[in-house]
């Protein structure tokens, strides 16, 4: 019965499930702010998410929402391999992160969509390769192997650095 008239409650349950996940988290945060720097807990890391998002609104809301919540940070997302990108600085392993992403994730798309449909993943993580820039090998020596080394993003400029 997951039809418009059930949308309304869906939605506001979402909001008060996202405000108690982020009252935690602020508090997750303040702690250890608050706590001496040799007993810090954090554990940051950089966790490739395979999103179930398929609009440009879906991403740029579930993004936003991992980026207001305190301690996570969307990087960028990746439409073509449905990859979010997300750094968390309390990660104690790469798989719980992505797995409370995707919960986050998955409650919101129920929340939002009238019929919530598939929610189903990729399988398989994307493989990044290094950009390959013909004009930079073909006659220029000052390119050096960092600029090898940059990926590119959705939008094909350099992945890191300023674009």
């Amino acid at each position: 019965m997951n039809s418009w008239l059930t949308w309304p409650v869906r939605m506001i349950g979402f909001l008060l499930w996202y405000a108690k996940e982020f009252l935690l988290a602020n508090l997750q945060v303040t702690a250890d702010i608050l706590r001496p720097s040799a007993r810090m807990r954090t554990d940051p890391a950089i966790v490739a998410v395979p999103a179930a998002s398929r609009t440009a609104s879906e991403y740029t809301l579930i993004s936003s929402l991992i980026t207001l919540t305190p301690g996570t940070l969307t990087i960028t997302y990746s439409r073509d391999h449905a990859v979010l990108y997300v750094h968390g600085m309390f990660a104690a392993s790469r798989d719980g992160l992505a797995e409370e992403i995707q919960e986050m994730e998955d409650r919101l798309l129920r929340a939002m969509r009238r019929e919530p449909g598939d929610l189903s993943r990729p399988l398989a993580r994307p493989t990044v390769r290094p950009a390959e820039d013909a004009a930079a090998g073909a006659g220029d020596a000052s390119a050096g192997t960092a600029e090898s080394e940059n990926t590119e993003n959705d939008a094909g400029r350099p992945a890191g650095g300023d674009a």
